[in-house]
């Protein structure tokens, strides 16, 4: 049975409606425990209340099921049984990997007429080769990641005190322990305690949290990392603590561009055992497919290509990031590139990590509209800027450019560069001025 509360993540709920438009497969994709079943119920719930006369749902939850007793074969019957002639369908399929020949079955009932389908998976796997909306791109991914920060002030119950028109920055809020709270204030509450919607506002103390992030990271680890891989066949982890190394040096590098090679010989030096570089590749492969750690390639902005070589990897929440490293000061402005990384892959933005030169361009945003360069320093001293602000003069293109920075005001250069605050880009602030 079902216990979670549904709370309204509408950007999702938009996100997937105009892909329904298009008559595209859909898979929403993300992190265990950020909101997916609650997004699938949701879209349930709604899909029942709008289309009541003229269409149909069929949900399933393959989590909830005993999964070793599910083909694709009893899907599919599964699926015949229940199909009333003349309504559209809609199917909404929750960790369909666990069921055997899945891709042979979501192809079947894709096929059929009127059947719209959207699958939530918290493994990349579920972006199949074999599924053939995927063969012919006729899909759309939707990333489904832990709570922005306007969504962790709604959760956490956070309630506004000033005006409406207050800058962003300005604002002050209070909760039901009565205190006030700056934006800062619960920012860093954001950072300390993480995004992910099953953390509570009871357990927002760090005995609590603790106890609700070790269950996420474990469910993560396990059921994504170790068993999905058992499932397809394909299990490439065969050394538990070789993993929680690779997992602890990566969270350690956010920020950092790494390697599989510099990894290994990280893990060597801690475990003092050596690992091959291929070995590690697959651990993070493993790893990007449970969606803990996300990937920034590296581009070239002068030859204008992508770079094999190294990489920035950016852990999926700050919760599980203080899990595996602890709670380290030095660690403020990696996770604002964390979140600020994190926060582009919510407004459907491709990000890559850029090389000019010797110089580095921190992050590179781009869809089919727009394309920006965008500068987040390491620290706050003003020497950091004034070179991060030196490096994107260089490019000598008209994209906008920017450093989004904390404690600064929201201002334009005068060589039209902005200096983005960060708290108001994280609260959904435009760079378009």
């Amino acid at each position: 049975m079902e216990t979670f509360t549904i709370r309204p993540r509408n950007l999702y709920m938009e996100k997937i409606y105009r892909q329904l438009d298009e008559d595209k497969l859909i898979l929403v994709v993300g992190l265990r425990r950020s909101g997916k079943s609650c997004l699938a119920k949701q879209l349930e719930n709604e899909l029942k209340e709008e289309f009541a006369a003229t269409a149909q749902v069929i949900r399933c939850n393959f989590e909830q099921i005993n999964m070793a007793r599910i083909t694709g074969d009893d899907l599919i019957e599964y699926y015949r049984q229940r199909r009333m002639e003349g309504k559209t369908c809609y199917v909404l399929l929750d960790e369909i990997t666990h069921v055997l020949d899945w891709e042979r079955a979501v192809n079947f009932i894709k096929g059929q007429d009127g059947c719209k389908v959207i699958l939530f998976s918290s493994n990349r796997k579920i972006i199949s080769p074999d599924l053939d909306a995927v063969k012919s791109d006729r899909y759309a991914v939707i990333h489904a990641l832990p709570l922005s920060l306007p969504e962790f002030i709604s959760f956490q119950g956070f309630q506004e005190t000033t005006p409406a028109d207050t800058l962003v920055c300005d604002k002050r809020y209070v909760r039901f322990d009565g205190k006030a709270y700056t934006l800062k204030d619960i920012y860093n509450s954001y950072i300390t305690y993480g995004g992910l919607p099953v953390m509570k506002p009871e357990y927002m103390d760090e005995e609590r949290a603790w106890v609700v992030t070790d269950g996420s990271y474990g469910a993560i680890v396990t059921r994504d990392v170790l068993e999905i891989g058992n499932v397809n066949g394909s299990s490439t982890i065969t050394d538990t603590v070789l993993l929680r190394s690779v997992i602890t040096i990566m969270a350690k590098s956010v920020g950092d561009n790494i390697s599989a090679t510099w990894t290994g010989k990280q893990t060597a030096k801690y475990l003092q055992r050596p690992s091959s570089t291929k070995t590690i590749e697959s651990y993070i492969r493993s790893l990007l497919n449970a969606h803990l750690f996300y990937i920034a390639e590296r581009y070239d902005i002068r030859a204008a290509k992508p770079l094999k070589t190294l990489a920035k990897y950016y852990i999926a929440d700050a919760s599980l990031h203080h899990y595996v490293t602890g709670i380290r000061a030095e660690d403020e402005y990696r996770l604002l590139e964390n979140k600020v990384f994190f926060e582009l892959l919510r407004r459907d933005y491709q990000v890559n990590n850029g090389k000019l030169g010797s110089e580095e361009v921190t992050l590179i945003a781009k869809n089919r509209q727009h394309k920006a360069y965008i500068q987040v320093p390491g620290d706050a001293r003003e020497e950091s800027i004034n070179h991060l602000l030196s490096t994107l003069r260089k490019i000598r293109d008209n994209y906008p450019k920017m450093v989004i920075a904390f404690d600064r005001p929201t201002q334009t250069l005068a060589d039209g560069i902005l200096i983005l605050n960060a708290l108001e880009f994280l609260m959904g602030g435009s760079w378009t001025r």
